[in-house]
């Protein structure tokens, strides 16, 4: 391919990627203290919210939720404030925090997962609009059950406190993680290596096709697939990597095909695991938990992404 021609794509893709940035900063209020009044990460994954969401007294799990205009946020974590049934094992709960009055309260557990409080509760995802979460639930008792996706939505700024089910064709396998949505209308699901793309309205899904992102890459758990759905990032496995699952990315090429993935290198991936990435709905962060002692949430600056783009 010649130099200009390349020149030329990755103008245009930069172009659209600006666009679904500024698109979000638009909906966003000047709030002093946003991201919990945490000071930005730059190109070196930072722990996020320290004492606050990434605490010692829990092990976070999945993605971070941080509301489309980032007055709220939700993550979930396994935690033994809540046990099990016969009190033997932790239990995997949603937290969140909102700015009010200046300030974001302290973190509360979630009203809406009250009926399933010896299951699990995770994975929470907002809806491109704010109105809709939807989590995951492992119904009591967990170990036998199946995982599926449930939401909620927000009238008068306040959640309701009885999820619905997202139903078929979306929980139709044994692990139904949260979806991921896109501008474009579409949701997207990972389970067992299987991504799933699913046209998206209004909490209806209707399943378009499954998509292998590259036949040498097997994706584990949650992806991201960005807003304009020209990059999608996920954890995997894979020869040359730091010694357990990494955070790959790859970008979509002039064909609309998938790329080959590129991983994200040693400032992001370490010799223990890395998974569950995210991107703030600014496009400025990309979130992901990592293996600590007591598994933390890290962020870092979107950068190391176009980074690798170009």
């Amino acid at each position: 391919m010649k130099f200009k021609h390349v020149f030329f794509l990755t103008y245009v893709a930069i172009i659209i990627v600006g666009c679904g940035c500024a698109l979000s900063e638009k909906n966003i209020p000047p709030l002093q203290d946003q991201y919990l009044g945490q000071k930005p990460p730059g190109d070196n994954p930072e722990v996020f919210a320290p004492g606050f969401v990434s605490d010692e007294s829990w092990a976070e799990h999945c993605q971070v939720a941080v509301s489309p205009n980032g007055d709220e946020i939700f993550w979930s974590a396994w935690t033994g404030a809540y046990k099990t049934e016969d009190g033997e094992k932790n239990t995997e709960q949603i937290f969140y925090s909102k700015f009010e009055k200046g300030t974001w309260a302290e973190p509360q557990l979630a009203e809406f997962t009250k009926e399933n409080p010896y299951g699990l509760n995770g994975g929470p995802v907002y809806s491109l609009d704010g109105k809709k979460l939807f989590f995951y639930q492992v119904k009591s008792p967990w170990v036998s059950s199946t995982m599926n996706t449930y939401f909620v939505e927000k009238t008068n700024g306040t959640w309701s406190d009885q999820p619905i089910d997202a139903g078929q064709p979306y929980n139709s396998q044994d692990q139904n993680y949260s979806p991921v949505f896109t501008r474009l209308g579409n949701a997207y699901k990972n389970a067992g290596g299987i991504t799933s793309k699913f046209t998206y309205n209004d909490a209806k899904f209707a399943l378009v096709d499954t998509l292998v992102i590259h036949k040498d890459f097997r994706p584990a758990w949650n992806i991201y697939v960005s807003p304009m759905e020209d990059y999608v990032i996920f954890a995997a496995m894979h020869e040359g990597g730091y010694g357990d699952i990494d955070l790959y990315v790859s970008f979509k090429t002039q064909d609309n095909k998938w790329g080959t993935p590129k991983n994200l290198g040693n400032k992001i991936n370490t010799e223990t695991r890395e998974r569950f990435p995210t991107v703030s709905p600014d496009g400025k962060y990309l979130f992901f938990m990592r293996h600590t002692e007591t598994q933390d949430f890290f962020w870092v600056s979107t950068d190391i992404l176009e980074e690798l783009r170009e």
